[in-house]
């Protein structure tokens, strides 16, 4: 008798803990629990600056700036479930924050704890900020052009090689008048030499800006185009979110018009090729993710074919971050151990490496994670992740413990088993009693109710 009796009692507190489980969580849950996960493009900027032409060949430099930026990936949302709350034996309390303007993931945390044990509460915070990160790069000369016929540099005053002579003779009229002034002069000469230097400078600085031109692109990789379009423009993203085996990211090379001034001709000379670059390959830049060295992907380093995003299945909250190193070259990506080609001067004339591989976070490739929302028996499970906006996880803590709390003390019997059952058998055939139960019953999912309405709009909170 005692044993259907204590059934009846976990039946009837399960019933009433279901009811009050469903009634707070099932109240605007979607806005509640609900979160953007990040992804990272980068912004480039590519400069390329002329320097000058010889019977060896077109001399520049490309400089190349990348700049990871986080935004909201709109393929996924990471989101609990209202059925992962609603437990009979569990308080499912969740604690999400976000960052404000993007709404992606900052902090996540619960405690579930067995309803059979005393609720202990968990409130998580703490906020990270995002570090911006930009990689300025040095610049590396080009070296002379290839082997193959190259095209011919544009000629005359308007030509890049014109305005090059130009700010050479200025160079040389600055660096005789400073001569000049060292050796003595008389007033009227040095306010005139004085003039001429300053003038002459500015004129320099002017000229400098038109011996460059510069290409910037976002590049989301697996996203947008590897064709990267030299003067800007809009892109229409590619059908299907992945990267190619070899890694390529972005292809940059500059237009025929960007090229005007630099080489003789250009329409007719690269009138027949797709791009400048098929027919000058060291024009050509490229862009890749190295998969084979990265860390925490969800690809292992022998992996054959394409690389595609991470989705994130119903029941997980989050992607890990995964670290992945990004190459620039100067033309086709080398293997480890290829010769490099250089020049007279020992300056390279083949690809060649523009930057040091800059490793970077990208959450859009890392592992799909789920964290645990219930716990076992008598347990208190605590755990807290905190992220920057990028993915990457600042802090992590998960505690365990048993409660202690015996299921007698739970079932509030007296101090001896026996004389609780009598009691309890007493009470049971009570109508007043069992009129009290229900009463109490109703109080209980009627309060639990209300504190749900008064957390969700505190505005409207309804009196007792």
């Amino acid at each position: 008798m005692s044993t259907n009796y204590r059934r009846l009692c976990v039946e009837l507190i399960s019933s009433i803990l279901f009811t009050c489980s469903f009634q707070s969580v099932g109240l605007a849950v979607e806005p509640r629990f609900t979160w953007l996960l990040p992804k990272t493009v980068i912004d480039a900027t590519f400069v390329y600056a002329y320097e000058d032409c010889s019977a060896d060949g077109l001399t520049f430099k490309i400089t190349p700036t990348l700049a990871p930026r986080s935004i909201p990936d709109p393929l996924v949302v990471g989101r609990i479930e209202t059925s992962d709350l609603q437990s009979a034996w569990q308080d499912g309390n969740i604690s999400v924050q976000t960052y404000g303007a993007s709404h992606i993931l900052s902090s996540l945390g619960s405690s579930p704890t067995n309803q059979v044990a005393q609720i202990a509460g968990n409130v998580l915070g703490g906020i990270a900020k995002l570090v911006a990160v930009a990689f300025g790069v040095a610049p590396i000369p080009a070296g002379p052009a290839p082997a193959a016929p190259p095209p011919k540099c544009a000629t005359g005053q308007d030509s890049a090689q014109g305005i090059k002579s130009q700010i050479d003779f200025l160079k040389k009229t600055i660096e005789d008048l400073q001569k000049q002034l060292a050796n003595g002069v008389d007033d009227a000469t040095q306010k005139k030499d004085a003039a001429t230097i300053q003038s002459a400078q500015s004129l320099i600085s002017s000229l400098q800006g038109q011996l460059t031109f510069t290409i910037t692109t976002t590049i989301d990789p697996g996203v947008t185009p590897v064709a990267v379009k030299p003067e800007g423009g809009f892109y229409q993203p590619t059908k299907e979110s992945v990267v190619n085996h070899s890694g390529p990211i972005a292809t940059i090379c500059p237009s025929v018009k960007q090229l005007q001034k630099w080489f003789d001709n250009p329409e007719q000379v690269f009138k027949s090729a797709a791009t400048p670059c098929a027919v000058a390959p060291l024009l050509e830049v490229n862009v890749y993710l190295d998969f084979s060295t990265a860390l925490d992907t969800m690809y292992f380093a022998n992996h054959e074919g394409p690389y595609q995003q991470t989705e994130v299945p119903a029941g997980y909250q989050y992607r890990d971050v995964a670290h992945i190193p990004v190459l620039v070259w100067r033309g086709a990506r080398q293997m480890p151990g290829s010769q490099s080609q250089v020049g007279k001067d020992g300056s390279p004339i083949g690809p060649v490496q523009l930057i040091a591989p800059q490793m970077m976070a990208f959450g859009q490739f890392g592992v799909a994670q789920q964290l645990p929302l219930s716990t076992g028996l008598f347990k208190t499970l605590t755990w807290s992740v905190n992220f920057l906006e990028n993915g990457v996880m600042t802090s992590a803590t998960f505690t365990s413990k048993a409660s202690g709390v015996s299921a007698t003390t739970f079932l509030g019997t007296a101090a001896s088993a026996a004389n609780s059952v009598a009691t309890e058998e007493r009470n049971a055939t009570s109508l007043s009693n069992q009129a009290n139960t229900l009463q109490a019953q109703a109080d209980i999912i009627y309060q639990s109710h209300r504190l749900a309405l008064c957390e969700a709009n505190p505005a409207q909170c309804p009196s007792k």
